[in-house]
């Protein structure tokens, strides 16, 4: 099957038949004078496009994203019972103030936070530092950007313990007294880190404190068209950090500077890249060793590569392709087959109204495939054949597992995004491993990565 029949056949959008059948409904007017072009529904040649702002074209509209994410900030209180939600998590930060500062915040320093009162318009920011200066002009449509105090997160526990003490003390004020102008002193807040030391210090001064983890992940896993975009042109930029490697694949090359290449093409397209990726060859490639070293590249290598953590606008992507340096030994073009049906049937079956367990029952128990590698538990396949929800961080709503989705099942629903992943390999000669990006739509799905996947990518030079 050819890259296009193997995107088409599993996504919705197909553009050909689309625009036929909106063409045979629609009625022009008798006469070219009183014609006029119509909307058509689900246009999408913008998509995954440019990464520019532009007056003649609709793209991200950020200002909807950001009102529609603090809705669902919102909407996840009321559902829970809670009046406010204090976030230490910087990637919850983002999603519900719109604000971004140095990755050293990430993902818990306690150097910044921010509030969803119920009642606010928006939320409250406080920033690290002096920084609020440059952020409260930067985003207006804060309700208030105000001075953090270091007293929650690891930037405290380093300070020592008494200093700690008596800043989360002076944190729990600033947040009690906020509380108390939006009217929720005696509500429920909400935490999504769970601080033992401010856990302490609110409830000394009886304010109930609840997990605030699963609320937001609630929140944040139905993406809106704008979130939906940042992700195709991430995956946009993912496509071109594929052809890089493609480019300078060939024996001699190592494997970090791979990496340090496909750093580059994602910075000078756009976007960002936190903690890494992978690139991984040879007989690392199985069982997958998940990282990169300083390793040669050599003839007939196989080597695969994810560009997990790569970014734009935050929102993240990840999705692996396999490379051959020359012609792959047989066994791992039969290996590859082998993960490329198992990932396309997994994919056929998602649309909305399903559960995870109908993804994780389209593969193999780990014992059938993969004994060889003393693989005997379940447990020891995470991370190998799944699918992770994706969006502001890398792992989010839902997980699909054979390890978890058998027995507790998750619904599927409409405007979840994902990644979804498998792998195969032989011992002794080397390992295949693929990934698509996918969004779910009405029906089934939109895969996002569109870099080729219907056979492994051989580089001969």
């Amino acid at each position: 099957m050819g890259i296009d029949a193997v995107h088409t056949k599993y996504s919705t959008w197909d553009g050909a038949a689309k625009m036929k059948e909106f063409a045979e409904k629609f009625k022009p007017a008798n006469t070219p004078m009183k014609f006029e072009y119509p909307m058509i529904p689900d246009y999408k040649a913008y998509r995954g496009g440019g990464t520019q702002a532009v007056d003649f074209d609709n793209r991200i509209d950020y200002d909807r994203m950001r009102k529609y994410r603090v809705e669902r900030t919102r909407e996840a209180l009321k559902a829970n019972n809670v009046g406010a939600i204090l976030s230490i998590q910087e990637w919850n930060t983002r999603y519900m103030t719109g604000t971004w500062t140095p990755a050293w915040t990430t993902p818990s320093s306690g150097l910044r936070y921010s509030m969803m009162p119920v009642t606010a318009k928006m939320p409250i920011l406080y920033e690290q530092g002096e920084i609020g200066y440059h952020t409260r002009q930067m985003a207006p449509w804060l309700d208030k950007v105000k001075v953090a105090i270091t007293g929650g997160g690891w930037s405290s526990v380093i300070m020592g313990r008494s200093a700690h003490q008596a800043q989360r003390d002076k944190l729990v004020t600033q947040i009690i007294d906020d509380l108390k102008e939006y009217g929720l002193a005696k509500e429920t807040l909400a935490m999504d880190v769970w601080d033992p030391g401010l856990i302490e210090g609110f409830q000394a001064k009886g304010i109930n404190v609840v997990p605030a983890t699963e609320l937001m992940f609630d929140a944040r896993s139905i993406k809106n068209q704008d979130e939906v975009e940042c992700l195709r042109i991430g995956s946009a930029i993912g496509d071109a950090q594929m052809q890089t490697v493609k480019d300078m694949l060939k024996p001699g090359v190592k494997e970090n500077q791979i990496m340090g290449s496909i750093h580059k093409t994602a910075y000078d397209l756009g976007g960002e890249v936190y903690s890494g990726m992978l690139v991984t060859s040879g007989p690392f490639s199985w069982p997958n060793s998940r990282y990169m070293t300083d390793r040669i590249i050599r003839p007939h290598d196989i080597v695969y590569v994810d560009v997990y953590n790569t970014t734009y606008n935050g929102y993240h992507i990840c999705y692996y392709r396999t490379f051959s340096v020359g012609k792959p030994p047989q066994q791992l073009v039969d290996a590859y087959n082998v993960a490329l049906d198992w990932l396309y049937k997994a994919i056929s079956v998602i649309k909305p109204g399903i559960t995870t367990k109908d993804i994780a029952d389209q593969w193999p128990p780990c014992e059938k495939d993969w004994s060889d590698i003393l693989v005997a538990y379940e447990d020891q396949t995470a991370g190998s054949n799944w699918a992770h929800g994706i969006g502001l961080s890398l792992y989010e709503y839902p997980l699909v597992w054979r390890g978890c989705s058998l027995d507790h099942p998750m619904p599927i629903e409409k405007g979840m995004t994902f990644a979804i992943e498998t792998q195969h390999g032989v011992p002794g000669i080397g390992g295949v491993r693929i990934e698509e990006m996918i969004h779910v739509v009405d029906g089934g799905v939109e895969i996002l990565s569109q870099w080729p996947i219907d056979e492994i990518v051989v580089v001969d030079r």
